[in-house]
């Protein structure tokens, strides 16, 4: 790797970082669309077993910070909706050796531009949540949800936590402040859950001079995770300021960008 793609993948550990303390998303969503412009020749399949393995790393750098600011979640609830993303991304990582690298960066496109619109309505249409919501049980439908984001989460390797914040978001008994906390510990667990997927597959391709296990670069992911480690600190300062609305409206805008770079790229 050179100089310019190590500062670069240095540069994306800073703002997978920020992104996943902010809005509970892995990185993901950066990682994939900068992973495949780095990196062209390598298949989508390694890209995504990439970027989910950053996402796992980051995930577990935030989760240290929010045990320390004690934010209470229903460990029960998340147990069963990790399970629930744990089966989907399995399936979903398998699918993606049945389709095209069309159809994941179509999938990773629609998706994108669909949460982001749905972030958008969101903000106009807040939802009252009192006390008897906090306490309702949700579990099943949680899973469900959860499923669901996994399984896009494996074909695109988004990484599962911008698939499953607007869905976390829509439990009636889930908080604002609480999104992020699950969405980190469900990433650490999905990807746990997954891992030996990854790391059992021989990819045709390996990038040269480089640290790889089956479709896993690690070289890459010690460089976006040891960045993103650097960047914690200032990112939870940043968190604890960012209003919950301005917050909703740059992860809409965020989403949206990302998804049009994304598509730009299969006709540059």
């Amino acid at each position: 790797m050179t100089i310019s793609i190590i500062i670069t993948l240095i540069i994306c550990g800073l703002l997978a970082n920020l992104m996943s303390a902010l809005f509970g998303i892995g990185g993901g969503v950066l990682m994939v669309p900068v992973l495949h412009t780095l990196f062209p020749e390598i298949p989508l399949q390694m890209i995504a077993a990439t970027s989910l393995t950053i996402v796992m790393g980051t995930a577990v750098i935030n989760l240290i910070y929010f045990i320390k600011q004690k934010i209470r979640i229903d460990i029960r609830k998340m147990i069963f909706w990790s399970l629930g993303m744990i089966l989907g991304v399995q399936i979903g990582f398998s699918l993606s050796f049945a389709v095209s690298d069309f159809i994941i960066v179509l999938v990773f496109v629609l998706t994108l531009t669909s949460l982001a619109i749905k972030t958008f309505i969101d903000i106009k249409v807040q939802r009252i949540r009192n006390n008897d919501h906090q306490n309702e049980n949700d579990t099943v439908k949680g899973i469900f949800a959860c499923f669901f984001g996994g399984g896009i989460a494996g074909i695109t390797g988004i990484g599962g936590g911008s698939i499953m914040s607007p869905l976390i978001a829509q439990l009636p008994s889930v908080s604002m402040r609480q999104i992020a906390v699950y969405t980190n510990y469900m990433m650490v667990i999905g990807g746990i859950g997954n891992f030996y997927s990854y790391l059992s597959k021989s990819p045709d391709i390996v990038i040269p001079n480089s640290w790889q296990i089956g479709y896993v670069n690690f070289s890459i992911v010690t460089i976006v995770v040891l960045s993103s480690f650097f960047m914690s600190f200032f990112s939870m300062k940043i968190r604890g300021k960012l209003k919950p609305t301005l917050s909703k409206k740059l992860l809409g805008l965020t989403l949206f960008v990302i998804a049009i770079y994304m598509l730009l790229l299969q006709f540059i």
